[in-house]
């Protein structure tokens, strides 16, 4: 069962300090966004990818999804903060999930990211099923996860996957890894992967 993380720790999702290891204009450089794209946040947490995303998506939408209501309620006050002409609050929808069920028609996500939570559902197959089921034919798996090493921050390293691990999963669900970085190239504590449907 992979490690979960424990809302009560949710400061740590903000902290400043992450830019200096986790820069999410990174992670949008991996899914070469046009603008109007739908795009699943899994994993959403408090938002530090979400936000960024909808102020790169102004024709576009965000659907961030995670299985914490009070993570979502943290991110649906961030949300609030968020005030006209900028509209990144109207370009997000919030889905709570219990289940790894969205609300969305299948192959509805032209991208998907998943930041920090590989080593948290890469044995939940019911999760790894609903990534497949909503990403578009076209569309791009963005994965950037912890990398087996030691790091001052970040979960104990028996919880997380070494790169190989990580891609033998994404192979499981019948994607293709187009991009394979290997931890300290993109990001210092993290390996990025990014996957499209194989066919």
């Amino acid at each position: 069962m992979g490690h979960k993380f424990d809302p009560q720790h949710a400061a740590r999702l903000t902290d400043p300090a992450r830019l200096q290891f986790q820069d999410p204009a990174a992670v949008l450089g991996l899914l070469e966004l046009r603008g109007d794209e739908t795009v699943v946040d899994y994993g959403a947490g408090v938002g530090f990818v979400t936000l960024p995303l909808a102020a790169a998506l102004p024709r576009g939408r965000v659907i961030a999804v995670d299985m914490s209501a009070e993570l979502l309620d943290t991110l649906r006050e961030r949300l609030g903060g968020e005030t006209k002409p900028s509209g990144i609050a109207d370009r997000v929808d919030l889905v709570h999930t219990t289940d790894n069920r969205v609300p969305l028609p299948d192959g509805s996500a032209d991208a998907i990211v998943a930041v920090n939570l590989w080593h948290e559902v890469y044995d939940e197959q019911a999760a790894l099923d609903e990534l497949g089921r909503l990403l578009a034919p076209s569309g791009r798996l963005a994965i950037v996860d912890w990398s087996k090493s030691e790091r001052p921050v970040g979960p104990p390293m028996e919880y997380v996957l070494t790169l190989d691990e990580a891609l033998a999963v994404v192979d499981s669900m019948e994607l293709v890894a187009d991009v394979v970085l290997p931890p300290a190239t993109l990001f210092p504590y993290h390996y990025a992967i990014v996957a499209r449907p194989r066919g």
